[in-house]
């Protein structure tokens, strides 16, 4: 059982509606994406670390509707637009387009946004996002990289090195 939180998601510029707050849930936790012919948004990384989702392509793959809390599209304002917020699904748009197309009366401010970038999704709580597991592999790279200049003869850092096993040594 993964832990899910609720995430906030505001228009970006020049977009429409929201705010949105989402959560996933057991039984409803996929993250529906609909763009650029399966691409994935710059988005979902953030939106699936935040909230604990489970990320599904929708042009390669098919979920039951039920399962969904959220779904990316990138319409430019006709027909995708409208076919989530009229079931009642939430709906991002990554293009900054409003009420719009043959199914304009469904895209209402309670159900969709658009516009949205990284920037525009936050934890509902207002706290941090979690660290990711990246930082300590980071960490462990720069200090294999400290180590590696430190044995190359004749470098300054291989010469404070030495000073520095000399006053271990010695402290004994």
């Amino acid at each position: 059982m993964s832990e899910y939180r609720a995430i906030t998601i505001t228009q970006g510029s020049g977009g429409f509606g929201g705010p949105l707050t989402v959560e996933p849930k057991e039984g409803k936790d996929v993250l529906l994406y609909i763009t650029g012919g399966g691409a994935e948004p710059d988005i979902l990384p953030k939106i699936v670390e935040l909230t604990g989702c489970r990320p599904v392509n929708g042009f390669k793959t098919s979920v039951p509707e039920e399962e969904i809390f959220l779904v990316i599209i990138d319409c430019g304002g006709t027909l995708r637009c409208g076919i989530y917020p009229q079931k009642r699904i939430p709906t991002i748009n990554i293009n900054p387009v409003g009420k719009s197309g043959p199914m304009a009366k469904y895209i209402t401010e309670d159900i969709y946004v658009s516009g949205v970038k990284n920037d525009n999704i936050a934890l509902a709580d207002g706290s941090a996002a979690p660290i990711s597991e990246a930082a300590p592999a980071k960490e462990e790279k720069i200090r294999k990289a400290k180590e590696a200049m430190s044995k190359k003869e004749g470098s300054l850092a291989s010469k404070v090195n030495m000073v520095s096993e000399f006053n271990k040594r010695n402290e004994k």
